[in-house]
């Protein structure tokens, strides 16, 4: 048997993180992650993401994608560095979608041809929904996608992001995309 010898191009891949540098309620039903930072990202990369909206962008070509997305209850009188634990708790998931032109994301049921992956059940507890799938774009143009997040129809004191003791650095959602071919 012997080893193949095959030269392969270096990978395009982007990390998308969102930090809190400031609380931000849930509201309704489903809520858009916005990323506030570029983790990782390779030069000139076929990945991009607008930090204003949160869409990220993707050229033609298979992409593995995974992701999370955490969502905390704060009532506002937790001590320093603590957060409210409830039980029970505001239950929920995230999903990864694309899209051409901004829609009300609410009536779209997750067997929309646009969804591309549904996360994995988490809670208001911190826990994450977690995601990881495939996506091949065969438009020939760039494709714009959304890492969506419910906790139910509108929970009082459930947030995206919670900013505490003047630390912006709390993790709250993130997305990892390697394009392979």
């Amino acid at each position: 048997m012997t080893k193949s010898t095959t030269t392969t191009a270096t990978a395009d891949y982007a990390v998308f993180t969102e930090y809190s540098p400031a609380s931000k309620p849930v509201t309704g039903f489903w809520n858009t992650r916005v990323f506030t930072d570029v983790t990782s990202q390779v030069e000139l990369s076929s990945i991009k993401c607008d930090f204003t909206n949160g869409y990220v962008w993707v050229a033609p070509g298979l992409y593995h994608i995974t992701g999370l997305s955490t969502v905390t209850y704060n009532s506002g009188g937790e001590p320093p560095e603590m957060s409210t634990i409830r039980a029970p708790a505001a239950a929920g998931y995230c999903r990864l979608r694309t899209f051409t032109t901004w829609v009300d994301p609410d009536p779209i049921l997750d067997s929309d041809p646009s969804v591309l992956c549904i996360g994995s059940v988490a809670t208001a507890n911190m826990t994450p929904s977690l995601i990881d799938t495939y996506f091949e774009n065969k438009t020939g143009d760039w494709v714009s996608m959304v890492l969506e997040h419910q906790a139910g129809h509108n929970p009082p004191q459930v947030y995206l992001r919670v900013f505490v003791l003047d630390s912006p650095w709390h993790v709250f959602s993130r997305i990892s995309l390697r394009r392979l071919s």
